[in-house]
């Protein structure tokens, strides 16, 4: 697989259309892009990022991607932040979906100067979730700052580099503690009401049973799904129907009723008017519009 902390320069793209980088930074050390693609064809495969990779989803739907690497126990499903701390070998399965990402690369050396520490960069684990109210908001506006630059806008951004750095390095250490501080209970919780829910995107998965399945009161796994995510659990299940159903309205084989059904809607019509109500299109003309691009 392409190593995703590179522009993709000389790399092959098997399985991704309309790839585009709307625009790039690069200071000494380290690079940020606003990125977006699409993977229209199943892929699975090793990969080893050569520097510091982080990149920040766009979009609004959740991502269905799979990773795997011997940091963690068990494969993930990536979050809204990604962070892959290189000399690690990962196994990537990216979900068929369209990306819209802000991707930051961080060379050693860069680390060394901001932390003042040549030890403190290797340190730094890999996660598929990292969770950090401030790093949120630098690389929401690192990105606007991207899409709408203004006076001295490198600098700026250079500036924000450095600032994201020492965030990465924060909110790591801070999950880091948070989870030892409670033995991982609820991020394993909120990992198995995750999991459960891709997995039963069929179903009608009302919370009682999502709770049933991972041993949990139906108050509690409400209340641990929001703290651990920030997402309501009702919210997170909409948004997976919506984002599988357009995973299978790629597939020209596939009726739309029978989409319908795989995604865990009791009629085409509701099918329908939720998608209709989250994307602003049917899931025909969506289905017309991406097969006409591909």
């Amino acid at each position: 697989m392409f190593r995703p902390e590179s522009d993709w320069t000389g790399q092959g793209r098997e399985g991704v259309e309309a790839f585009a980088i709307d625009r790039r930074v690069a200071t000494n050390g380290a690079t940020v892009d606003i990125r977006r693609f699409r993977w229209v064809t199943p892929s699975s495969g090793s990969f080893s990022p050569a520097r510091h990779y982080l990149d920040y989803s766009l979009t609004q739907q959740p991502r269905r991607s799979l990773l795997r690497t011997d940091a963690w126990a068990d494969e993930c499903y990536s979050g809204d932040i990604l962070y892959l701390a290189p000399r690690h070998e990962y196994w990537g399965a990216p979900a068929l979906q369209e990306r819209r990402l802000l991707c930051v690369a961080l060379d050693d050396d860069f680390l060394t100067d901001v932390f003042e520490d040549g030890d403190q960069a290797a340190t730094l684990l890999p996660s598929a979730d990292v969770r950090g109210g401030a790093l949120r908001r630098l690389l929401e506006a690192t990105a606007a700052e991207l899409m709408a630059p203004g006076f001295a806008s490198d600098a700026l951004v250079g500036a924000m580099l450095v600032g994201i750095a020492v965030e990465l390095a924060r909110s790591l250490r801070q999950q880091d503690a948070a989870e030892k501080e409670a033995s991982g209970v609820a991020m394993r919780q909120v990992r198995a009401i995750t999991d459960y829910v891709m997995d039963n995107l069929s179903t009608t998965l009302n919370i009682a049973d999502i709770g049933r399945a991972c041993g949990l009161s139906t108050r509690h796994v409400a209340r641990v799904f929001k703290e651990g995510t920030g997402v309501s659990l009702g919210e997170f299940v909409a948004r997976s129907r919506v984002a599988l159903a357009k995973e299978l309205l790629t597939r020209n084989n596939l009726q739309i009723k029978e989409v319908s059904w795989r995604c865990g809607f009791g009629s085409t019509a509701a099918f329908s008017a939720a998608f209709r109500q989250a994307t602003g299109a049917t899931p025909r003309a969506f289905r017309h519009g991406t097969i006409a691009l591909q």
